[in-house]
């Protein structure tokens, strides 16, 4: 049975960096997902794993209809999952579509607001670049 993550080549692609590829919240959601698809008998192959739409994308090789179920279930839990914390969330659908808690979602609004008006009075003012996007504004 296979336990290392590769892509479509074969090189190693280590966990910590597939997990890179999506927010700290879904951290769990997937590493999860990879013990299961390992246990189930994966071979390791990864095509691809990224947000699109709010959601987890996890493209494989191939695998077997019980892989491929066990993927889309955790697919669809990502839309309940913070991609920013992991506490509840549900996908926002103002610009960008991200599955947020309350707390980032205002948050992003907030920055949106700070970037929007930075844009609009010009240079000179800061747009709020320098925020760390998993924290939460009081």
């Amino acid at each position: 049975m296979a336990s290392e993550i590769t892509d479509p080549y074969g090189r190693p692609w280590p966990r910590e960096d597939v997990l890179a590829n999506v927010g700290r919240g879904w951290h769990k959601l997937v590493s999860q997902l990879i013990d299961d698809l390992f246990e189930m008998g994966w071979n390791g192959e990864l095509h691809q794993i990224k947000e699109k739409f709010g959601g987890l994308r996890f493209y494989i090789g191939g695998g077997s209809d019980e892989i491929h179920e066990r993927i889309w279930v955790a697919e669809n839990a990502s839309f309940k999952i913070c991609e920013r914390c992991g506490e509840p969330g549900r996908a926002t659908h103002e610009g960008w579509i991200r599955t947020l808690c309350e707390a980032h979602e205002v948050s992003e609004r907030v920055r949106d607001f700070v970037q929007q008006e930075a844009h609009r009075k010009g240079p000179g003012v800061s747009s709020g670049d320098s925020h760390d996007p998993d924290a939460v504004v009081p």
